[in-house]
């Protein structure tokens, strides 16, 4: 009995693929997001992997979804040209198969991407990235571990100082009480 539900849900699942491959055949495009979620860490790229199937030479355009709204990022025609957003200009590398490369990411990459494909026709299909960033703990424990060196040779220097200013009075007050001594037998040898 188990057996026949695995087998049953495969031929289901077999079937909605085939209804929804029909679908995007019909519509002229498919898009293809192999992985929805991405993550990298802060100053290292990040790639955006997208694969698209078009009748025709497709727009690709990508866009973040921000707190502002859309931010637009490329779009571009394969082979034809070229729009980059100025704050991308130089930490995007796009390729042929729609997929774009994010350079030395920062925490403000952060989000959700749209990549849209568009046909001659004007139909087109969105497909979704969510792209986190790490940011490396070791910067912040590096910072700790400078601070803490710094005050250590500091208080270091500073015992050091106390140190020096209570020798400083013990050989003083040692010199006092040598004159101290001194002075009465100065004394008694001018009384005599």
């Amino acid at each position: 009995m188990l057996l026949m539900r695995t087998r049953s849900w495969n031929n289901n699942s077999f079937l909605i693929l085939c209804l929804t491959g029909l679908y995007l055949h019909t519509n002229g495009i498919m898009v293809l997001i192999p992985h929805h979620f991405v993550s990298a860490s802060v100053d290292e790229s990040a790639i955006l992997s997208v694969e698209y199937r078009c009748t025709g030479v497709p727009t690709i355009r990508w866009r973040q979804l921000s707190p502002q709204g859309m931010k637009s990022i490329i779009t571009w025609e394969p082979g034809n040209y070229q729009n980059i957003s100025e704050s991308y200009q130089d930490r995007i590398q796009e390729y042929r198969n729609g997929s774009i490369q994010l350079s030395n990411v920062q925490l403000y990459d952060a989000g959700c991407y749209v990549v849209t494909v568009t046909d001659k026709v004007g139909s087109s299909k969105d497909g979704v990235i969510i792209l986190n960033i790490n940011e490396p703990v070791y910067k912040d424990l590096y910072f700790v571990v400078v601070v803490t060196t710094v005050l250590f040779a500091i208080s270091i220097l500073l015992m050091f100082f106390l140190w020096i200013c209570n020798q400083s009075v013990e050989l003083y007050k040692m010199k006092r009480r040598a004159q101290s001594a001194k002075a009465p037998t100065d004394m008694e040898l001018s009384a005599l």
